[in-house]
């Protein structure tokens, strides 16, 4: 065996550094971590599609869709709906003073909360991404997630108090937690913002964890995607009516918008949709999809900001987007003309050196001298 003096140094890329006997790419240190991957996960770099058949029928979707409006009628009067609500969060302001098994709800919530499940489900869709060098698993992570500002909107209009303080929110309406009670000032002095129905966390619960479904589906055993689309929802609604963060009928509101809009997601072929402009990038360098990351992260934090800041990065985020867009275009047409001019010249040069046929001696010179 040669010793480590005989070996012979290769030099990096990088001036003054070598190495002895080998040199190390730019993508050794992703390779060290992916190739010990795919001995239990196997999964080719380019064959990425969404996991899960496609609905058949619209027919579940609009008795969901009706269900959701049949509560919202429910808890816009008095109602029989209303007084369960009611005695349910009364139930839990005194089940709350077992304090082991509230920090086991606390806990629990967390599987609803966006900053969490959906931090989850974005390093997963950008794992998703680098192993199929493309963009669409991405892009299904933000098509599907930006419904979740619809629901936000729908919370505001529809303007349900929260249920934090039961016993003050009698003060603003007396008739229970109603729908369009909402007040600019978050209903007084000591009632926070009327954003009850529906529930956000229960929404995230079924859309989050279906993504996560969605996305590594194929490379998971059976059990473990029962799991993640069962789990999150029952503990979530269990978590967040004995916390009294939310009333009993705002869950099962938010759990059938929230199957509604992944079942609109499964619809959707992400692994052969077209990507019209987006063509540019596919397939997905790794800087393409670092810079698609940090344009999501940053509209993802908009939100947390306050009003200026949000609405300054709302601004200039999706600008520097479109740039970006317009950037990458012109430079894939560019190199385009280039590969379409060197394609022509090769052809030039083909057709040049088979003008002469190889069958037919050429004549000689007239300058050659005659025998």
């Amino acid at each position: 065996m040669p010793s480590e003096s005989n070996r012979s140094t290769t030099a990096r890329r990088s001036a003054g550094i070598t190495d002895r006997g080998v040199t190390v790419r730019d993508d050794a240190f992703v390779g060290q971590i992916i190739t010990p991957l795919r001995r239990y996960i196997p999964v080719g770099w380019f064959d990425w599609e969404p996991y899960g058949k496609r609905p058949k029928s619209w027919w579940p979707d609009l008795f969901m869709f009706l269900g959701f409006l049949a509560l919202a009628f429910f808890v816009s009067y008095p109602s029989w709906l209303v007084r369960l609500d009611i005695e349910v969060r009364l139930w839990a302001v005194d089940a709350n003073d077992v304090e082991w098994l509230a920090n086991i709800a606390k806990g629990g919530a967390e599987f609803g909360q966006a900053r969490t499940v959906a931090t989850v489900t974005l390093l997963i869709a950008i794992w998703c991404a680098l192993r199929s060098r493309s963009i669409r698993p991405l892009l299904m992570y933000v098509i599907s997630f930006i419904t979740l500002a619809s629901i936000l909107g729908m919370k505001h209009l529809l303007g349900r108090p929260l249920s934090q303080h039961p016993f003050a929110l009698f003060k603003v309406s007396p008739e229970g937690p109603l729908l369009f009670t909402y007040h600019p000032e978050g209903g007084g002095p000591n009632i926070v913002d009327a954003t009850a129905f529906p529930s956000g966390h229960a929404v995230n619960s079924i859309l989050l964890f279906g993504l996560i479904v969605m996305l590594i589906g194929h490379v998971i055993p059976a059990w473990a995607r029962w799991t993640l689309l069962i789990a999150p929802p029952v503990i979530v609604f269990c978590s967040q009516v004995f916390l009294g963060q939310h009333w009993l009928s705002d869950e099962p509101a938010g759990f059938l918008l929230g199957l509604i809009i992944i079942r609109m997601a499964k619809r959707v072929p992400w692994h052969t949709i077209p990507l019209g402009p987006l063509s540019v990038f596919d397939p997905a360098t790794r800087r393409t999809i670092l810079i698609s990351v940090l344009l999501i992260l940053g509209v993802m934090l908009t939100p947390t900001l306050h009003l200026v800041p949000a609405l300054i990065a709302a601004a200039v985020l999706p600008t520097l987007g479109l740039i970006w867009l317009w950037l990458s275009t012109k430079a894939k047409q560019h190199r385009d003309a280039l590969e379409a001019a060197e394609a022509e010249a090769a052809g030039l040069d083909g057709r040049e050196a088979g003008s002469e046929d190889p069958g037919i001696p050429s004549q000689p010179s007239d300058t050659h001298p005659r025998g």
